[in-house]
C-alpha cells in the first residue's frame, strides 16, 4: 500500500514538473515569438521610414542641382565675351571659348544657341529636346544615342547687354549618369538609380542590371547580386506622354534580414533556456533599433546640411569667379549687384552656422544666458541690419511697433539678436514677395513684455504647430522649396526658456503665422 502512494505520488510529481516545464516552456515561447513579431515588425517600420525620408533628401538634393544650374546659366549667359562672340558669329572662336569654360563651370553638356537655332558645343551629347528661345529653368530631358541617359537642363536667354537685343540662348546640363548617384548615394547613405520606362539607366546599385524590367509599385523589396534592400520609387518629371523617369532610392537590409533570421533560429533552438536566449535577443533587436534610428537621423541631418550649406556657396564662388574674371568690363550696378548676392550668402551662411554653434552647446550642456538689463529697441535694431538684405531682396516692408517709454529687460543682448534673426529669416521665407513683416511688442502679465513677429505667409496647422519647436522640424509645403535643417526654433525656444520666458504660436492655414515670446521686465538700470 505504501509502495503504490509512493509510485502515486512520484507519477504525479513528474506530472506536475512535466506541466509546469510545459507550461513555462509554452508561454515563454509564446511571448517570446509576440516579442519577436512586435520588435521584427518595429524594425520593418524603421527601415521603411528610413526609405520614405530618403525621397525627402534626394528631392532636397535634386532642387539644390537644379537652382545650381539655373544660377551659372544665368551668370554664363551674362558673361560679356559670350555676347561679343555671338555678336560677330565667330565659330571657331566661340568653341575655343566654350573648352575651358565648360571645365571651369564643371558641367557635362555646354550648348549655345544663335538666333537661327544653330547649336555650338564641344562634342557635347546630343539632346532629344531642344530649348526653344524663351526664359526657363532646370527640366529633365534625355540623351540620344545606342545608350540614352537622363541630363537635367537649363536654359538661359543670352541678352545684349548694351542694347537688349537677343543674341541666342546658352543650355547647361548635368547628366543623372552612375556618378551622379553614386554622389547621391554617398550623400544620402542609400542607393540611388534612374528607371526610364521601368528599366535601369543608371545606379549606384553593384551589378545593377540595365535591361532589367521593374515593377511598377511604389515600394518594393528587390534583391541585386544577393542583397536585400528596401525600394521606393518616385516620379521625377514627364518628358512626354508616353516616357516617364523614376528615381528608385534604396536601403541595404541583408543584415537585418540575417539578424531575423538568426534571432527566428535561436528562438526556436533555445527554447529551454528562453529566458536568457530572449534577453540577448531583446538587446541585440534593441541596439538594432537604435543603431538604424542613429543612422537615420544622421543621414538626414547631413543630407540637409550639405544642402544648406551648398546652396549660398555656390552662389557666393559663382559671383566671386565673374568679378574675378569679368570685373573690367561690368558696370558699377553689374558689380553693386554680384555684391549683393555675396552679402546674402554671407548672412544665410552666418545664420546657419551660428544655429549650429548654438545647437552643439545645447546638446553637450554648455548652453549658457548671461542675463543683464537690456534695451529691447536696440536689440531690434541689431537683428533688422543683420536681415535688411534679405528683406530688400524680396522686397518686404518690416513694421516695428512699441510702446513708449520701452522698459528694460534682463536678458542677453547677443542671445536675443539671434532669436529675432531666425524668427525675421523665416518670416520673411516663408512670407510672400513685396508684403508686410509685424513687430509688435506689448505688455504681459507677471512683470513680463510679450513680442510678436507677424507674416502675411500660408499659415500652419493645427497638427504641425506644436512639433514646430523640436529639432530637425520643417516647415514645408509639397509644391514650396525647403528651408533650412530645422535647428532655428529650437534654439528660440531653448533662448526664450533660458530667460524664463516662454514662446508660442498662433496660426492658421490661408492666414498667416503669428510667432511670439515673453521676456521678464526689469527696474534695473543699466
Amino acid at each position: 500500500m505504501q509502495q503504490n502512494k509512493q509510485t502515486i505520488g512520484q507519477r504525479l510529481s513528474s506530472r506536475i514538473i512535466v506541466t509546469f516545464v510545459a507550461i513555462m516552456l509554452v508561454t515563454t515561447l509564446a511571448f517570446g515569438v509576440l516579442a519577436y513579431w512586435v520588435i521584427s515588425h518595429e524594425l520593418k517600420q524603421q527601415a521603411w521610414a528610413r526609405v520614405a525620408e530618403g525621397e525627402h533628401v534626394v528631392t532636397a538634393l535634386l532642387n539644390a542641382e537644379k537652382a545650381r544650374l539655373d544660377n551659372l546659366a544665368a551668370l554664363t549667359a551674362q558673361r560679356p565675351t559670350l555676347q561679343r562672340l555671338l555678336r560677330e558669329q565667330d565659330r571657331a572662336e566661340l568653341l575655343a571659348y566654350l573648352r575651358p569654360y565648360q571645365t571651369e563651370a564643371e558641367t557635362d553638356i555646354l550648348i549655345v544657341y544663335d538666333t537661327a537655332g544653330e547649336a555650338f558645343t564641344n562634342g557635347d551629347p546630343a539632346i532629344s529636346c531642344t530649348p526653344s528661345l524663351t526664359l526657363q529653368t532646370a527640366a529633365l530631358c534625355l540623351t540620344t544615342g545606342e545608350s540614352p541617359q537622363v541630363a537635367l537642363l537649363s536654359s538661359q536667354l543670352v541678352l545684349d547687354s548694351h542694347s537688349g537685343g537677343l543674341l541666342g540662348s546658352v543650355t547647361i546640363g548635368a547628366i543623372l549618369d552612375d556618378a551622379f548617384e553614386e554622389q547621391l548615394a554617398a550623400e544620402t547613405g542609400l542607393e540611388q538609380s534612374i528607371l526610364l520606362n521601368g528599366r535601369f539607366l543608371s545606379s549606384s546599385l553593384p551589378d545593377a542590371d540595365r535591361a532589367q524590367v521593374k515593377q511598377t509599385a511604389t515600394t518594393d523589396i528587390i534583391t541585386v547580386a544577393g542583397r536585400y534592400y528596401y525600394t521606393t520609387r518616385f516620379p521625377l518629371y514627364p518628358l512626354n506622354s508616353d516616357t516617364a523617369v523614376f528615381i528608385e532610392v534604396a536601403l541595404p537590409v541583408t543584415a537585418l534580414i540575417t539578424a531575423q533570421r538568426r534571432v527566428l533560429l535561436t528562438l526556436i533552438g533555445s527554447t529551454l533556456f528562453v529566458a536568457a536566449a530572449g534577453s540577448i535577443a531583446s538587446i541585440l533587436l534593441r541596439n538594432a533599433v537604435k543603431k538604424e534610428a542613429v543612422q537615420h537621423l544622421r543621414a538626414h541631418f547631413l543630407a540637409n546640411i550639405t544642402h544648406e550649406f551648398r546652396t549660398p556657396l555656390s552662389a557666393l564662388r559663382a559671383s566671386v569667379e565673374y568679378l574675378d574674371t569679368e570685373a573690367a568690363n561690368l558696370s558699377r550696378a553689374e558689380i553693386n549687384s554680384l555684391l549683393h548676392a555675396i552679402h546674402m550668402s554671407v548672412i544665410g551662411l552666418q545664420t546657419l552656422i551660428d544655429n549650429l554653434l548654438e545647437s552643439i552647446s545645447i546638446e553637450a550642456g554648455h548652453f549658457v544666458i548671461h542675463p543683464e538689463p537690456t534695451e529691447l529697441n536696440d536689440v531690434i535694431d541689431d537683428a533688422i541690419r543683420i536681415m535688411q538684405p534679405l528683406l530688400d531682396r524680396r522686397q518686404q516692408k518690416l513694421v516695428v511697433s512699441y510702446p513708449s517709454p520701452l522698459p528694460l529687460v534682463q536678458g542677453d543682448p547677443s542671445r536675443l539678436t539671434q532669436v529675432f534673426v531666425n524668427l525675421l529669416a523665416n518670416a520673411s521665407k516663408y512670407g510672400p514677395m513685396a508684403e508686410t513683416i509685424k513687430i509688435t511688442v506689448s505688455p504681459a502679465e507677471n512683470g513680463q513684455i510679450k513680442v510678436a513677429v507677424a507674416d502675411q505667409g500660408p499659415g500652419i496647422s493645427p497638427t504641425i504647430q506644436g512639433q514646430l519647436f523640436h529639432r530637425f522640424i520643417r516647415f514645408d509645403t509639397p509644391h514650396a522649396a525647403q528651408h533650412g535643417v530645422g535647428l532655428g526654433l529650437w534654439v528660440v525656444k531653448a533662448i526664450i526658456t533660458g530667460h524664463a520666458g516662454q514662446v508660442g504660436i498662433e496660426s492658421q492655414v490661408g492666414g498667416g503665422s503669428v510667432f511670439w515670446f515673453t521676456l521678464p521686465i526689469t527696474t534695473n538700470h543699466k
